[in-house]
């Protein structure tokens, strides 16, 4: 099942041209402040150098979840332990990925549905002993061990300046701001790089969560690198409802069927919009055109060339 969410949108979503959408939405920033990432902490020690892993040696530090940050791009992991009296109680770790997009991805991956998210970075969140945020193709964790009076302050305070130190820029995706914006459920949006909807033929796929009159419904964006991946995903999800024996509709490019593994979704309503597949769950035809224009003319906008 596609899981929901309940919060509040509180972010502008950065918009830039139709080749950005397709391709990445901004570069890795490179920028590190005098004296490297890590931030001095009051009362705490520097444990030595940094461990630096990658994607090699990333699983020695994390085991089975290094295939997940693998398939979001990962390139390299900065670990740098802090401690007390010779016990480590604060542990930092910085993950690079090949761009923001993938950062963002993997980030998404862990972040709770309810937070509750602070402003780090392009956006964080807490938890007790944990404030997570990434900021463009970082994705960094911080992980406390010690009894703070305010713990949530004293992370959010440290996390800013790591966020200073680490440079690059704030924003989320640009392809999500192509997305349908009214009725958006806030903090649902998310990029998945592969197997979208447990279909190994369709990645690239920038997603959100909505609600369209009383009914809740997700709406998704598959924008590959190569515009003619759009295609090649839109002929193989059809050809696998109709090898499935569902009844595929077509009227004016855009098709409709029950994708049998999320049939409780509702009809799947799909089309490919200028090197994209545009897709939502659950809607009628008339409020899918509807929507689709809408992204249509979001791309529109987003183009340099017009």
């Amino acid at each position: 099942m596609i899981s929901w969410s309940e919060d509040k949108v509180n972010r502008i979503f950065v918009f830039v041209g139709i080749a950005g959408i397709l391709g990445l939405a901004f570069s890795c920033g490179t920028s590190e402040r005098e004296g490297g990432i890590f931030p001095p902490v009051d009362g705490l020690a520097i444990r030595g150098e940094a461990e630096v892993f990658d994607s090699d040696t990333l699983f020695e530090y994390i085991n089975g979840a290094a295939e997940s940050y693998l398939a979001y791009g990962f390139e390299e992991l900065r670990v740098q332990s802090y401690d007390k009296d010779g016990e480590v109680v604060l542990v930092v770790d910085v993950y690079r990925h090949r761009d923001g997009v993938n950062a963002f991805g993997i980030y998404c991956q862990e972040r709770p549905d309810d937070g509750p998210f602070v402003d780090v970075g392009t956006e964080g969140y807490y938890q007790a002993g944990v404030l997570n945020f990434f900021k463009d193709c970082y994705y960094v964790k911080i992980l406390n061990f010690r009894q703070l009076d305010d713990e949530r302050k004293e992370l959010v305070e440290l996390a800013g300046r790591l966020a200073a130190r680490l440079g690059g820029q704030t924003g989320f995706p640009s392809a999500l701001g192509l997305l349908p914006q009214r009725d958006r459920v806030p903090h649902t949006e998310r990029f998945i790089a592969r197997d979208f909807l447990g279909h190994g033929f369709l990645h690239s796929a920038f997603v959100a969560d909505y609600v369209f009159e009383g009914t809740r419904s997700q709406a998704f964006l598959l924008a590959p690198e190569d515009p003619t991946a759009a295609r090649e995903m839109f002929d193989a999800y059809r050809a696998f409802a109709e090898g499935k024996s569902e009844v595929v509709t077509e009227v004016e490019g855009a098709i409709s069927f029950s994708d049998p593994y999320y049939r409780s979704n509702g009809t799947l309503r799909l089309v490919v919009l200028d090197g994209a597949v545009f897709g939502v769950f659950g809607i009628d035809a008339e409020t899918f055109d509807s929507l689709a224009e809408e992204v249509r003319a979001a791309m529109k906008a987003s183009d340099p060339q017009d």
